[in-house]
Parts: C-alpha cells; sequence; structure tokens
C-alpha cells in the first residue's frame, strides 16, 4: 500500500494548475475517477520546511460549515506556492456534491493551496479519488497522508482533523446502541443510572473519528483505524470534532503525536477560526497549536447564552507514563467502587443519554480516594496536560468541575463496551479499568 519513494523523479500523471482571485472556490468534485488530475513533486528533505494538512471529512450533515471552513482557510494566511517553498498547506476533503445529498458521487479530493506572486490563490491538485470512494476509512485516509509525506519531505507534519467524532468508541455505536445490544434494562436500572443534561430550543449544531454518508448506510474510523492510517510523527494534531477529548485517544495517540488538542465534550459547528489557523500553524517560525487552542477557547468565552460553550485541552501523550502508573493503582484498588458509582454524581460531558465521557479525576474522586491519591492524580495530570479551559456551561451541561480528560465510567456502560474496551482500547491494557 501506499506510494513509493523514487527520488528525484517528478510523480506525475496527469496535471492540472489553478489560480483564482476571489473567494467563490467551491472545493469538491464529483464523478471523476481515480488519479484523472495529479501534480507531485518529489525532493530531498527540506531541513524548514513544515506541513499542515486539513482533512475536512464534510459528507455528512456538517457539509455546509466544513464548506464554510475550507472558504475562511483561503481567506487567511497562505504559504507561497513555489515547490522550493519551506511550508506546505495541503487539503484532504469531500463534500456532498449538493447539500444534504449523499447519493450523487462526489469524490475525496487532495489538494495544495498556496499564493502566487500576486497573493491570488491557487491550488494545485494532487489525486482525486473514485467518487463513491469514503473518506473516512483507514484505506483512503492511509493512502492520502502517505502521498502527503512523500511529495512533501519535511522538517515537521502536522494535521487538523475536522468532522464528527465519538471519541473511543465502535463505529455506529453513537448514534444506534440498539443496534449492537437490544437493552434488557429494566426502567428502574435505565432511571437509576440516567444522567441527561437537555437539548437546548433551538440550540447550536454540533461537531459529532470521522463520517461519509452514503444513502442509507454511513462510514466511520474507529480509533484503532484512525491511529494506524497516519503513517508519519505529526509535530501536532488538533481535532475540530465532538468527544474527542478522552484519555482513550490521548493514549492511542503516544508514537503519532507530540500535542493532542480536543474537546472532551461536543463542538460547537463552527469550530476553529481557519481565517486565522493556518498564519499560527505555518505563519511563524514554528507551529503554535497551542495558541490555535487559545484563541479557540477565547473566541467562545467572549460570546453569550448557549454560544458560550466550549471546552478544549492540548495533551502531550508522550508524557502519560505517570498517569498510566497512578490509574493503574487506583482501578485496582477502587474497583468495586468504579464498578458500582453512580453517573449522576460524576461529572459528564454529554447530553441525551449517551452516557459514555465522564470526567476522568473525578470519577476516581467520587470512588473515595484520599487527598494524598487525588495529588497524585493531579500531578500526572499536569505532567502530560499543556494547556486546558472549560467555559462554565458546556451548552446545557454544568461545567462543575474539568480535568481536561474524559474517561469511560464503567458502571454507566455495558457488557457489550465492556468487551469493545477490553479488546480496542490500549488505555485499558496499560490500565486494566476493565478486566
Amino acid at each position: 500500500m501506499g506510494i513509493r519513494k523514487i527520488g528525484w523523479l517528478l510523480l506525475a500523471l496527469f496535471s492540472l494548475s489553478s489560480c483564482f482571485k476571489d473567494a467563490n472556490f467551491e472545493p469538491g468534485f464529483s464523478g471523476e475517477d481515480s488519479y484523472t488530475r495529479s501534480i507531485v513533486q518529489r525532493r530531498e528533505t527540506d531541513p524548514t520546511r513544515r506541513v499542515m494538512i486539513m482533512v475536512s471529512a464534510g459528507h455528512n450533515s456538517l457539509s455546509g460549515y466544513l464548506s464554510e471552513d475550507l472558504k475562511e482557510l483561503q481567506e487567511g494566511y497562505l504559504p507561497e506556492g513555489t515547490y522550493s517553498a519551506a511550508n506546505v498547506l495541503v487539503v484532504l476533503s469531500r463534500l456532498p456534491a449538493n447539500s444534504g445529498d449523499y447519493s450523487t458521487p462526489s469524490a475525496p479530493v487532495l489538494y495544495r493551496m498556496y499564493w502566487d506572486a500576486s497573493h491570488n490563490v491557487c491550488r494545485d491538485t494532487l489525486r482525486i479519488w473514485n467518487g463513491d470512494t469514503p473518506l473516512c476509512t483507514r484505506e483512503t485516509l492511509h493512502e492520502a497522508l502517505t502521498l502527503v509525506r512523500d511529495a512533501f519531505p519535511a522538517k515537521s507534519y502536522g494535521m487538523v482533523f475536522s468532522s464528527h467524532a465519538s471519541g473511543w468508541l465502535p463505529n455506529g455505536y453513537y448514534s444506534d446502541p440498539s443496534r449492537f445490544e437490544p437493552s434488557t434494562d429494566s426502567w428502574a436500572a435505565r432511571m437509576a443510572r440516567r444522567t441527561v443534561y437537555p437539548p437546548i430550543d433551538p440550540y447550536p449544531a454540533v461537531k459529532s473519528l470521522g463520517q461519509d454518508r452514503w444513502e442509507n448506510l454511513s462510514y466511520e474510523m474507529e480509533l484503532e483505524d484512525f491511529v494506524a492510517a497516519i503513517p508519519m510523527h505529526l509535530e501536532y494534531l488538533l481535532i475540530d470534532a465532538c468527544l474527542s477529548g478522552c484519555v482513550e485517544v490521548a493514549y492511542a495517540l503516544r508514537e503519532k503525536t507530540d500535542l493532542v488538542g480536543f474537546s472532551p465534550t461536543e463542538v460547537l459547528a463552527d469550530g476553529f477560526d481557519y481565517t486565522e489557523i493556518t498564519r499560527r500553524l505555518l505563519g511563524g517560525e514554528e507551529a503554535d497549536p497551542v495558541g490555535v487552542c487559545q484563541e479557540y477557547f477565547e473566541r467562545y468565552n467572549r460570546q453569550e447564552g448557549t454560544y458560550r460553550s466550549a471546552t478544549i485541552s492540548v495533551v502531550d501523550p508522550r508524557k502519560m507514563d505517570a498517569l498510566v502508573t497512578v490509574c493503574r493503582d487506583l482501578f485496582e484498588k477502587y474497583r468495586t467502587a468504579i464498578r458500582e458509582l453512580p453517573g449522576s454524581r460524576v461529572q459528564g460531558y454529554f447530553r441525551f443519554e449517551r452516557h459514555f465521557f465522564y470526567d476522568l479525576r473525578d470519577i476516581l474522586v467520587q470512588a473515595g480516594i484520599t487527598p494524598e491519591e487525588d495529588a497524585r492524580v493531579q500531578a500526572a495530570l499536569d505532567a502530560c496536560i499543556v494547556y486546558k479551559a472549560a467555559t462554565s456551561y458546556f451548552l446545557s451541561i454544568p461545567i462543575n468541575t474539568y480535568s481536561g480528560l474524559s474517561m469511560y465510567l464503567p458502571s454507566m456502560g455495558s457488557s457489550y463496551l465492556d468487551q469493545f474496551y477490553l479488546g480496542h482500547i490500549a488505555w485499558n491494557n496499560a490500565t486494566q479499568l476493565v478486566k
């Protein structure tokens, strides 16, 4: 799989380079065969080059928002277009041919975006897949990222991933758990574990790793597939999608990225400020992903009402060893208390009874850890969390305590989720939360 490295050769199948002076460019193509247009130049590794990869998986209900994000991207800072330029912006996108139309073929497209000498916005198309190819599969994402790595050898790579998401859950589980496990709980048992934050009327749209709609089907990547699809080490990974800020996601990425920025709650659909994001990640001498996340929080914290809703964390997943150690010890010591812990006592980050995301530290505090043990937990969190911030509410969810990471709470899960957690979640292999 992937693309062979071919030294000094120009890898060019067919080529198209387009420039435009207006802001009406609508990314996305329909019904074209693989490799119908491509231009890639292979060079030796540039010791100063940085590559930012924008993955916009919008073949779903977020298509309007993600299309607007890509328009904002071209309104902000762009790197110079010469192939000798230090920095490169590459976009991988899939949007429907028409909003809400998930049956007309609409191809994923990979392209480079840049300024020419007159600051016109230009695009070189690197690859277009078949029109019915989903973007949100391990194979497509890996193929695209491998092409970027081989076409643009660089000092560092970073990725911004924008789409729907549901943390560590199995593909499709969040939207319809009943397809996986018919509920056998009694009404009394369901009410005992019920923790519901009601909808807001009217309420903002949210982004809820990736989703492609195709007629009546939905393609989603599970956490293992998403991690395996990344062929290079990343300087940063910013996930502009719901419910991704969990310890399970952070730990899974420990060998893939230096920093991961994400949200334990849902994310308002406007997401990051894409008019400024490239300036922070490509415009300076060094990328500033923490600054992107700080700006994100400050932007929403200035809002009023339900739009004053944001949680954000930046984690260095390479520095999670202390958190693994302390959690493994405490999960064993307080196993019974955690297994019997009512979810209503713990800080949750979800709505609509999707009770799979609770505050990591608060789980342990409510399970009865001592002040000395709590200090160990906090020190371990401080060692790996670079930045965190939360508004006092996220939509209808009061944020009374915020450790910066969510986690599965087995007492609010199910036997099906326990078995999935045992077999697929690296955090569990390291800490034995579920045995």
